[in-house]
């Protein structure tokens, strides 16, 4: 038996699956060729690996991966998937461990060993720029939580003041170009209700902007909160830049932690992109912990990208 629920570009599709051989809801990532598994532990892991194999190619998926507890990471590894992360806390009593397969035909999985330099060349790059992220002040800032509809205001208020101070550089340099670009994506997520792309199943979203009162700068944060958990994806939208907006972006995301660990939430996670050295360093800064890389998470123009993982266990 199955049931499919589909959504827009930034979520997911649905799929539940329940047969004498499975039980388990599928996660269709389209736009990155990625299927997740949440599995409610039903057949032996070789039945179970081949069955959703099939659906995999059958989709054109290029990537599987599930999150576990510890007692079923030997299952899942005995058919050849690999851990790529941890994040503490997940299932509020226990941690949850990310494995994964790949199935790009230009995948070796020698960028999946523990550690490779360049990775911790990157790491090290990130613990260096951390530094610079210094909460200057809190005085002349509005921080407030918004429904989608503000949040998605916010964003293209913000991106409008951004044009209107560069409106040559947007017409002729790579900067200006990339300013359009996300203008452009903000003006895809209007119509299909989810700003960050999701990650979970079964979820509540929130935002919160913050805004310097003086120069109007905003940015805004998401959380994918899954209550029965008390786990939460955030997220946030303007990458900064300079040293007003990584001041505004770390008393933003200090003061979103706060709202989070106020409604329940005790375990904290992030999936950044591993091209962007700013935001990597803005977790670093707000005291989360690198626990995992996701190996060709997503796809862009230039084709596959990794995920660095960051995670933050909250008192509960």
């Amino acid at each position: 038996m199955t049931s499919h629920r589909h959504r827009g570009r930034n979520s997911l599709s649905e799929r539940m699956v329940r047969n004498d051989d499975i039980f388990c809801s599928l996660l269709f990532d389209h736009v990155n060729g990625s299927m997740r598994i949440v599995d409610f532990r039903g057949g032996n892991f070789q039945t179970k690996h081949a069955f959703l194999e099939r659906i995999l190619l059958a989709e054109g998926m290029r990537k599987i991966f599930t999150l576990i507890e510890r007692d079923d990471m030997n299952g899942w590894q005995r058919v050849g998937y690999m851990r790529e992360g941890t994040i503490p806390g997940y299932y509020k009593r226990s941690d949850a461990y990310i494995m994964s397969r790949i199935y790009d035909r230009d995948w070796s999985g020698a960028d999946a060993t523990e550690d490779p330099p360049w990775r911790k060349a990157f790491l090290a790059d990130v613990k260096n720029l951390s530094r610079e992220y210094v909460a200057s002040s809190t005085s002349g800032l509005k921080i407030e939580q918004v429904e989608e509809v503000e949040a998605i205001q916010a964003v293209n208020e913000e991106i409008a003041r951004r044009l209107t101070l560069e409106r040559k550089a947007a017409r002729e340099s790579k900067k200006g170009k990339a300013a359009a670009r996300q203008a452009q994506a903000a003006t895809d997520r209007n119509g299909d209700g989810r700003v960050f792309p999701q990650f979970s199943r079964e979820i509540e979203t929130y935002y919160v902007v913050a805004q310097n009162r003086r120069t109007r700068q905003q940015n805004l944060f998401g959380a994918e909160l899954q209550d029965c958990f008390g786990n939460a994806k955030v997220d946030l939208f303007f990458t900064p830049t300079s040293k007003a907006e990584r001041s505004l972006a770390l008393i933003g995301l200090g003061a979103f932690i706060d709202w989070l660990a106020g409604i329940g939430a005790v375990a904290l996670f992030s999936l950044v992109p591993n091209n962007n050295l700013e935001v990597n360093a803005l977790y670093l800064a707000a005291g989360f912990r690198n626990s995992g890389w996701l190996n060709r998470q997503v796809v862009t123009e230039d084709g596959p990208i990794d995920l660095v993982l960051w995670t933050r266990k909250l008192a509960g």
